[in-house]
């Protein structure tokens, strides 16, 4: 689940004054939580692996979140090559922009397909139901957020990272990979299946299975062919060397040149001399300059049309 975005810098501690109207840099933040995370008291319980990252390095769409959840389960090492697990569940909100969309749920099909376990399924909570463990644990998140200054990434991770049960990933733009482009290479799309659907189940063939609900008789599961003729027959080894020549590192443009250029002349003079250096409040180059102000000019033109 995606927490509610966070700001940097932001001003907790004290009345924002004049940086109320001004355009911080968003902070983006996927929580992933392990029902079976093992502590070093050995009790085991949940635990929120928090990704987290600026709108400098990318996005909240289905590639950002298919990305996280298999650096996840390579930091958990329970996607082994030399052993194949029983049964991975995967619970999600029912968010169709994020979770709930072609690109997650051939994700399923992609890691049983590569042998990493027997079963796999992607199950959705149903709308007005969607209260789970990363909601409670965001809570905790923020405890120390709420109530900090704070002007820079690092400070930020630190601030985030106080609780025993969360542990914070900053996250980097060569973690995002390009998986829809993989997918949509490999599969079909499940057209018309997505929506009214909640259980979605792969076990190592070339079918996802689908349910409405396990309400015994009432939802029926059904499957559905999903890889495309051509792939159907390879075998493990020419599926990983086709894959290594269209997975590639997701394209982002970047941060807006606007919110650079507030970075840099609005937030900078309130921030700490000693923070000031951060990359984060760098002077904009002159192409950004050139595109702020070509902005400006567009908005005074729109706001000369709407008033006229």
């Amino acid at each position: 689940d995606y927490g509610q975005n966070m700001e940097l810098p932001v001003f907790n501690s004290e009345q924002p004054g004049a940086t109320y109207y001004y355009s911080p840099m968003t902070v983006n933040n996927l929580g992933i939580v392990d029902h079976a995370h093992v502590y070093p008291d050995r009790t085991v319980g949940e635990h929120m692996h928090c990704h987290l990252y600026t709108d400098a390095i990318g996005k909240k769409g289905t590639n950002n979140v298919a990305s996280l959840i298999m650096k996840t389960l390579r930091h958990l090492n329970i996607l082994c090559k030399d052993s194949v697990g029983s049964e991975l569940n995967i619970v999600f909100d029912n968010c169709c922009g994020q979770n709930k969309n072609n690109t997650v749920l051939r994700l399923a099909v992609w890691i049983s397909q590569l042998a990493y376990f027997l079963e796999i399924n992607f199950i959705f909570l149903v709308v007005g139901h969607t209260k789970n463990a990363a909601d409670r644990l965001f809570n905790l998140l923020r405890v120390m957020y709420r109530k900090k200054n704070l002007y820079i990434f690092d400070q930020l991770v630190e601030a985030l990272g106080m609780s025993r049960t969360i542990t914070v990933h900053p996250t980097v733009s060569e973690d995002f990979l390009d998986y829809g482009n993989l997918f949509d290479f490999f599969y079909k799309k499940l057209t018309g299946q997505i929506k009214q659907n909640h259980i979605f189940s792969a076990r190592q063939g070339d079918e996802i299975m689908i349910r409405e609900s396990v309400l015994g008789q009432q939802h029926e599961e059904f499957i559905v062919p999903i890889m495309k003729k051509q792939f159907k027959d390879l075998d493990y080894r020419e599926k990983v060397d086709l894959a290594e020549t269209k997975l590639m590192t997701l394209e982002w443009e970047g941060i807006n040149p606007y919110k650079v250029y507030e970075l840099f002349k609005n937030f900078r003079p309130y921030v700490p001399v000693e923070f000031q250096s951060d990359p984060m409040y760098a002077e904009p180059s002159p192409e950004v300059l050139a595109k702020v102000k070509a902005e400006k000019v567009d908005r005074k033109e729109f706001r000369a049309t709407l008033k006229k």
